[in-house]
């Protein structure tokens, strides 16, 4: 038995998911933030913030926004297209995609075209959408392409052609004229003349400043030379054609920032906008003659959804929010929650650490997105780089484990191991070794320790060995690969893999292992069925389906050593549950009081996790 107690919001802060500064005829200007839910309409002259919920209560993120010549706003989150009079404050047109329903998400992309018609696309299916607010229509013009999955970018010339940057298993460009119907792969000759071979990531376009449409394709392997990551191909598109250019002849974008981030145009009379992040509460704008005006943001943010934690060797919890990244902890010793804040962390914007493990008093953070790795001296306040090196500091990116999973520190007291899904297009994660003290990094590829899978979990043998469980998952848009999840073994002393076993056959993914006091190997799988193996004897223990308890919850497995005795605690998104490892079988502790989404840490006596952007306790009491 044993007791809730709700310890608090950590995060109350929002993430800027695209932005745009909108002009009407008379010249007046609106820059409007889209979030998740909502938009911020902000006067860039006094300041005045208004706040406008989607139609009918829309609760998505958005990935795109865009202004058009009349000043209206184009965006959409989830399935929901939407357009706003900012200069009325109100959404004039919204667009539920009933006739598209194999639809996930509208409006990726946006594009005018010279005659004032307004294109988005969507995902998976990487279409094409005609939209026309003013007929209350919204129809399918083409698909861009049959197999990718992202159209993330969107220009049109001033021949009537609209260009798309595509990808993510095959970085592409796509060319469609509306009024012949006609769709073509521009630069398909140079690809071809680069070996023919398909490149993963994705094509960009842009409209530049220049009023021209200019292109990027990611460069073939074989390009990089020294070891340096080859510049991408420029091209210039007019009439559905491209033309190789010089990078700098590329005209900077219309768009400003990068990825679901970026602001569409930027304000007249010389004022520039430098900084949009909700997060930081800030619009920063740049004036004409270089000052800088410093508008603050004023919202109400709803709280923000937590990432996976971890108990620091301090005794207390450390924890970031999920887009945006702010860093947390909790002291249970003071019951005082502290929030550091977004500048703290490096790099963090919109991402989130994924997954933590100690050596001593540091702890690494593995972080998304961009594979970064952050080294916290828990002896120190969290602290931004000012001058000095801040607390903690990001020492290592990798795109090869961009969406880091797991993290597990060797019992030889230097090294932590880390793991995860790797970037756009790409299929199979590497796995990271990290040696704490010199902050060095080496990088195995996924084709060294189970080809074409990713590594989601990790433990350490009380030999030293390493044991990995996988996933055959590709969340950055290729096709899986594998057929199975595996669990594999890693010589610690030669960074070999020497044996690899499918311990739940059919498994996509085995999301979660611990190992226990006997060298077993605790795994829950994607469809939360919990199993049991013996690396040593190499077979299968025990096996249960737990899916009544819920879904899976990262790091929601865990080893606990109690008074010199070991167990192991879990979490799924309905239940709290403890193993005895004696006897291999699961026991429920309490139904969970809110759907539990992030987890586990054990801290005298209690286990902490999260429930969306809440903090929760459960202290377990003895009869």
């Amino acid at each position: 038995m044993g007791a809730f107690h709700y310890l608090g919001t950590p995060v109350r802060a929002d993430e800027t998911r695209s932005a745009a500064v909108c002009r009407n005829a008379e010249g007046k200007e609106r820059v409007v933030i889209a979030a998740r839910g909502y938009v911020l309409i902000v006067d860039p002259v006094s300041g005045e913030c208004k706040q406008l919920p989607f139609p009918e209560g829309q609760i998505d993120y958005p990935f795109a926004s865009m202004s058009d010549s009349s000043g209206l706003l184009y965006t959409g989150a989830g399935r929901m297209l939407m357009v706003l009079d900012p200069f009325g404050a109100e959404f004039v047109w919204w667009f539920n995609g009933e006739q598209i329903p194999e639809e996930e998400i509208l409006g990726f992309a946006f594009v005018e075209t010279e005659d004032n018609i307004v294109y988005a696309t969507t995902y998976p299916g990487c279409k094409l959408l005609k939209v026309d607010p003013a007929a209350g229509e919204c129809t399918l013009a083409t698909r861009l392409d049959p197999e990718q999955k992202y159209a993330m970018t969107l220009a049109a010339d001033c021949q009537g052609w609209i260009y798309a940057g595509i990808g993510t298993k095959e970085a592409l460009l796509c060319a469609y004229h509306p009024a012949s119907g006609t769709r073509i792969h521009p630069a398909a000759d140079e690809l071809g003349a680069a070996g023919g071979s398909a490149v993963s990531g994705s094509g960009q376009v842009h409209r530049g400043s220049d009023g021209e449409v200019y292109a990027s394709l990611p460069a073939v392997h074989a390009e990089a030379k020294d070891g340096q990551e080859a510049a991408p191909r420029w091209f210039r598109l007019h009439g559905g054609q491209a033309l190789p250019v010089a990078a700098e002849e590329v005209a900077p974008s219309v768009y400003a920032g990068s990825g679901y981030q970026k602001l569409h145009r930027n304000l007249s009379g010389g004022r520039r906008i430098v900084a949009w992040q909700l997060a930081e509460g800030e619009l920063v704008i740049e004036e004409a003659d270089g000052r800088m005006t410093v508008l603050p943001l004023q919202y109400d943010g709803s709280g923000t959804a937590l990432s996976p934690i971890i108990g620091g060797p301090d005794g207390r919890l450390y924890g970031t929010s999920n887009h945006p990244l702010h860093l947390y902890r909790y002291d249970p010793k003071n019951k005082e929650l502290t929030n550091f804040g977004a500048k703290v962390v490096e790099g963090g914007g919109g991402g989130n650490i994924c997954a933590y493990a100690a050596q001593g008093p540091i702890l690494l953070g593995a972080a998304y997105a961009g594979g970064k790795v952050y080294l916290l001296d828990t002896r120190k306040d969290p602290s931004p780089q000012r001058g000095t090196p801040g607390n903690p500091r990001l020492i290592y990116a990798d795109d090869s484990i961009h969406r880091p999973r797991c993290a597990a520190a060797h019992s030889d007291g230097e090294h932590i191991l880390y793991g995860g899904f790797p970037g756009y297009g790409a299929v199979g994660g590497g796995l990271g070794v990290v040696h704490v003290a010199s902050e060095t990094v080496t990088i195995y590829p996924h084709d060294q320790i189970v080809p074409f899978q990713s590594t989601l979990g990790l433990a350490v043998l009380s030999t030293g060995g390493v044991i990995g469980g996988t996933s055959i998952e590709t969340p950055g848009g290729a096709e899986p690969i594998a057929r199975e999840a595996v669990l594999y073994r890693l010589n610690w002393q030669s960074r070999r893999v020497e044996r690899r076993w499918t311990p739940v056959p059919g498994a996509k993914e085995i999301s979660l292992i611990a190992c226990d006091s006997q060298d077993r190997i605790h795994g829950l799988t994607s469809d939360s069925i919990y199993f049991v193996f013996d690396p040593h004897r190499e077979c299968l223990l025990a096996s249960r389906d737990l899916s009544d308890w819920g879904r899976i919850v990262r790091q929601g497995l865990i080893p606990v050593q109690q008074g010199g005795q070991w167990s192991l605690y879990g979490l799924l998104s309905g239940a709290l549950f403890r193993i005895d490892p004696d006897l291999c079988e699961p026991v429920l502790l309490s139904a969970t009081p809110k759907e539990a989404t992030s987890g586990l840490v054990y801290i005298a006596g209690s286990l902490f996790f999260g429930c969306g952007s809440e903090l929760w306790q459960y202290e377990e009491t003895t009869e």
